[in-house]
């Protein structure tokens, strides 16, 4: 494996470009708010117009086709649209968290312009996280799985589900939040060398300082202005249901990077361009 290549520093560019790569309700909506505030040019968020969906937004098509048979011909149709479709003579930034689940890095190592892109690893607290998805029963819909998160049964899938499946809901909810730690490891691992990645952890940027450091990663040295929550539940956070998740995940023994290790090992890969085919975890 080739170790991850020192970036420059990233200086402003009229060409540049800025997107993430996070799981759902992981702050990618405020993220989205901060870099408008910051950088001095409009972010989108989630591009929601009727005539988004499938080419600038994915579809429930190309987020299955990914998961199911990596970059085939339905997903680099998807990003030929989605690419064409950005500002060549102005620096643009999109926080869309379905765009790193369906073959956005993937993309960004052939394109052009990926020496001008910098990709933001956005974490969250992964108690809190999974404990979000509960509340709201995000994963108890498989159209929701399919178009915003990603379902246990694709037929490629770093973390293997079978345990978490016992678990009904709950189990969907916690597989999905290790399942999106271990593709961003997986990600970097494997692309660090040809993407630049910077970090972010939700509960560091809200802060000045977290904030600050953040918008020097990306080139700029200034102080930070900090947006309010955005997208954030209606119902207040349940203590006892994070404290819960909290304990569950220290005794899981959970490694991300030992099992990205273990799964680039067994020949496979997201965009599926080995000759070894994962095993299907159920039928979809």
């Amino acid at each position: 494996m080739r170790p991850p290549k020192q970036h420059k520093q990233r200086t402003k560019s009229m060409s540049e470009l800025i997107f993430s790569l996070a799981a759902g309700r992981s702050g990618s909506a405020w993220l989205a708010k901060f870099l408008e505030a910051n950088l001095g040019f409009p972010t989108v968020h989630e591009p929601f117009g009727i005539d988004d969906f499938g080419n600038t937004m994915p579809d429930i098509r190309t987020m299955r086709s990914f998961n199911m048979r990596g970059m085939d011909d339905v997903v680099r149709g998807f990003w030929g649209r989605k690419m064409a479709s950005l500002p060549k003579d102005k620096p643009y930034a999109e926080t869309n968290h379905t765009l790193g689940k369906c073959g956005l890095i993937e993309t960004l190592i052939d394109h052009p312009r990926c020496d001008d892109t910098t990709v933001i690893i956005l974490r969250r607290n992964l108690a809190k996280q999974c404990a979000s998805y509960i509340q709201r029963n995000d994963c108890g819909n498989m159209t929701l799985l399919w178009q915003w998160y990603l379902a246990p049964n694709y037929r490629n899938v770093i973390l293997k589900p079978e345990s978490f499946l016992k678990m009904g809901v709950v189990g969907t909810a916690l597989w999905y939040t290790l399942e999106m730690e271990c593709r961003q490891q997986y990600y970097e691992q494997v692309y660090g060398d040809r993407v630049r990645f910077v970090h972010a952890q939700l509960e560091d940027v809200i802060t000045p300082e977290g904030a600050r450091k953040l918008l020097a990663d990306l080139g700029r040295d200034q102080a930070a202005t900090l947006p309010p929550k955005a997208n954030a539940n209606v119902a207040p956070p349940d203590v006892g249901l994070i404290d819960e998740i909290d304990t569950f995940l220290s005794k899981t023994g959970f490694d991300a990077q030992a099992l990205v290790a273990q799964y680039l090992d067994a020949g496979f890969s997201l965009d599926q361009s080995h000759k070894k085919q994962p095993q299907v975890a159920a039928s979809s």
